[in-house]
């Protein structure tokens, strides 16, 4: 069976490491709080493992949605030393290409693996984000969202939190 060499543009919604009122005057100072996420792009469940245990470690909350080929994780708001150590301990088990400041939150293809997300508590019950994230993911996953991905975001509450990106992705079809 061949593949297929021809591409098609497609638009994702994601959402930066940062919330809505952190600066560009923070973001280039560099040493703003920040969420940990995670890039597993690999069905791997012993990475997926080691980077729970991380977030279990320093007590940090953490969403895991097995998506694609592998695992996104978006953990709680920390501060940035903390959010360093943290990012030192799990980046070995990342996608090596991936930068750590965005996460996709919507599919990339209809066919794509998209499983409701799971709320790993080691401090305290979901935090409002997380409650906006998981709602739009599983609003995804029920293809309840609307086609207008910034729209579907704000409906979710997601842009309260964050700051968002709606972007192109090429995809093999």
């Amino acid at each position: 069976m061949s593949q297929s060499l021809e591409t098609k543009k497609v638009f994702v919604g994601g959402i930066y490491n940062w919330n809505v009122l952190t600066t560009k005057e923070m973001r280039v100072k560099g040493d703003h709080p920040r969420h940990n996420w995670a890039d597993i792009d690999i069905l791997d469940q012993n990475r997926y493992d080691s980077v729970i245990r991380v977030f279990e470690t320093y007590n940090t909350n953490v969403i895991s949605h097995r998506l694609g080929k592998g695992w996104h994780m978006m953990a709680d708001m920390v501060p940035y030393e903390l959010w360093l150590k943290i990012w030192t301990e799990i980046k070995p088990y990342c996608d090596p290409k991936w930068a750590p400041h965005t996460i996709r939150l919507t599919k990339k293809r209809d066919d794509e693996v998209f499983e409701r997300p799971v709320y790993h508590r080691f401090s305290s019950d979901p935090q409002p984000w997380a409650k906006a994230v998981m709602s739009f993911i599983c609003k995804a996953i029920r293809d309840e969202n609307s086609d207008n991905i910034k729209k579907a975001m704000h409906h979710a509450g997601i842009d309260k939190y964050f700051q968002i990106a709606v972007y192109p992705v090429e995809i093999k079809v």
